[in-house]
């Protein structure tokens, strides 16, 4: 797996951040965070960046978000108590999904990266939508600008194009 690129290890290249605190039973028995509640975290992180951006206000009537895929990387221990921070901003936008790029901090240092690709579904119709010309602005007002960024889990051969996730 590919090192992330400098900018995903800075937590001020990210749109928003988002502000926990570890529990003790995300410990796992070394007494390191366990990757399974870190898993938790990103996702808690996802949530509130969907609120926090104002994509979720755009949403049309019998649509939602669905993951497709998610990779993280996973850079150093965490522990407990200190607390986290992590970053979110959009990685790339296509025509029915997105992927958004996270980052997990623990007293000022990287330890790990993210990214889930989101899929905006009709759940009627039960496929794929394109996305409302609103959410699509909110999503690019919240894109990392940061030079190059490489997607987490991806080697840099490999590269995401916007029709990837379409027919997901």
């Amino acid at each position: 797996m590919a090192k992330p690129v400098p900018e995903r290890l800075e937590l001020a290249s990210y749109f928003l951040t988002f502000e926990t605190a570890p529990r003790f039973g995300d410990l796992d028995p070394l007494r390191h965070l366990n990757n399974a509640a870190l898993v938790r975290i990103y996702e808690d992180a996802r949530v509130r960046f969907l609120d926090g951006s104002g994509v979720r206000e755009a949403w049309e009537p019998h649509c939602r978000f669905v993951v497709a895929e998610m990779a993280i990387q996973y850079l150093a221990e965490g522990g407990y108590p200190d607390p986290l921070s992590v970053g979110s901003g959009v990685l790339r936008i296509g025509r029915s999904s997105f992927t958004l790029a996270q980052g997990l901090f623990q007293n000022g240092r990287c330890i790990g990266v993210g990214d889930t690709t989101l899929v905006y579904v009709d759940t009627a119709a039960e496929a794929p939508r394109a996305l409302p010309a609103t959410a699509r602005a909110r999503l690019h007002a919240t894109t990392m600008r940061v030079g190059f960024i490489q997607p987490a889990a991806r080697s840099p051969d490999a590269r995401t194009s916007e029709t990837d996730f379409e027919n997901a």
